[in-house]
């Protein structure tokens, strides 16, 4: 790349960066929080996991920190602990829903035999009630999915994507050593929760648009370490056996 593309890419590198940190200053000078875990969780270790996210969370709606590095140092914990509660979450939800599907079944009181005087018309409307659009199913579907702890889901989840964002700004569009800073932030992350579907696209999108070379394999391998291994040759041969 030539002397003059080098600047633009530096150049609009710096801008994206400025237009990141711009909007994620904004987003946690408003203060969002997890609001009062206590009224949704009753487990104790839910508990705990819920007000670690909190407390992680409050390092990085805190005061700015005064260095890119020290501003690492409060997302990378901040994203461990919302996906680690949002992963939880996540499995009570399916709990709760199931719960109230269940109870939401018990309450229809099956139909009493009709004679077949009036079975026809019986029939008729009943199969007219079947062809109505489905958004009536889908609106019950959500109203069943509206639970409490359905609504913290949300609300941890939409948390934990602005810190991986916010993350992201730095590994993405801050200078070469800020990006360097930020892979090795991001590879401790991904050796303490290697499954994370977030941090998994972010290194993705963060390796096509690395220009350093070393950089850029690094970003490479990283994501390579997290994809599903292909089966080799010699285990689709041993299933077979």
């Amino acid at each position: 790349m030539s002397a003059a593309g080098d600047d633009f890419t530096a150049r609009a590198r710096e801008r994206h960066f400025q237009e990141e940190l711009t909007r994620a200053s904004a987003r946690w000078q408003s203060k969002p929080s997890l609001g009062d875990c206590g009224a949704t969780l009753k487990e104790k270790s839910d508990l705990e996991l819920c007000q670690a996210a909190a407390t992680a969370l409050a390092q990085v709606t805190g005061a700015s920190a005064p260095t890119p590095e020290a501003t690492l140092t409060r997302l990378a914990p901040a994203a461990l602990a919302l996906a680690r509660l949002s992963e939880r979450l996540r499995y009570l939800s399916m709990q709760e829903l199931a719960q109230r599907r269940i109870a939401s079944d018990a309450g229809v009181t099956p139909a009493p035999p009709v004679s077949g005087a009036v079975s026809g018309p019986l029939a008729a409307a009943a199969h007219a009630h079947q062809q109505q659009p489905a958004a009536h199913a889908e609106q019950r579907a959500v109203q069943l999915s509206e639970g409490p702890v359905s609504r913290e889901l949300e609300l941890a989840m939409r948390l934990e994507r602005d810190v991986i964002r916010n993350l992201g700004a730095y590994l993405e569009y801050g200078s070469l050593p800020v990006r360097r800073a930020a892979f090795g932030a991001s590879k401790d992350l991904h050796a303490q929760h290697p499954r994370w579907p977030a941090l998994a696209r972010l290194l993705s999108e963060a390796s096509v648009l690395e220009s350093d070379a070393a950089l850029k394999r690094d970003l490479r391998e990283l994501v390579a370490s997290g994809a599903p291994q292909r089966p080799t040759a010699a285990d689709q041969s041993a299933e077979t056996k």
